[in-house]
């Protein structure tokens, strides 16, 4: 699948998804949508993580090889990155185009809000890598602030 064609399909999904994040938002509060995002991210991490172990058949996992283990689920979504450092012991990646934040600014997200996503989602990264090696974080150390700006994230094995 091209690109081009995957970031459509994702945006796609994704504004159906914060369309009804929204909802739910004005039903119990953001704060309690967020903490049900950050659960079910949790618990989706931990499954892909224990699923990508299981077919890499690895006994050791480094901060590269993580992300080397991560990068299709990346790639799906059709989101470029670029990789600024990467060693066994930390990877960090920079993202520009991203599905999720043109998703939730298409439904007119404020910033705030869409970081706060944004970081309930990085625990599904967090709780993956943590399978592989429980040694591993991840966090999104830098959000973006504006369409033409990026976000850093980072892989760190200690």
């Amino acid at each position: 699948m091209a690109s081009k064609d995957a970031f459509t399909g994702a945006k796609t999904a994704l504004i159906m998804f914060y369309a009804y994040v929204n909802t739910v938002a004005q039903e119990i509060g953001m704060e309690r949508a967020v903490s049900l995002i950050t659960k079910t991210c949790e618990y989706l991490g931990t499954m892909q993580g224990q699923i990508l172990k299981e077919q890499a058949r690895i006994s050791e996992c480094d901060a590269k090889t993580a992300r080397s283990l991560m990068k299709t689920l990346t790639e799906d979504t059709g989101m470029k990155v670029q990789v600024i450092e990467e060693s066994p012991k930390r990877v960090v990646i920079r993202s520009g185009n991203c599905p999720v934040y043109e998703a939730a600014r298409t439904l007119g997200m404020d910033g705030k809000a869409i970081e706060a996503m944004c970081r309930a989602g990085s625990r599904f990264d967090d709780m993956l890598v943590k399978q592989l090696n429980p040694s591993l974080s991840f966090r999104l150390r830098k959000f973006r602030s504006t369409l033409d700006d990026f976000c850093e994230e980072e892989i760190v094995l200690g």
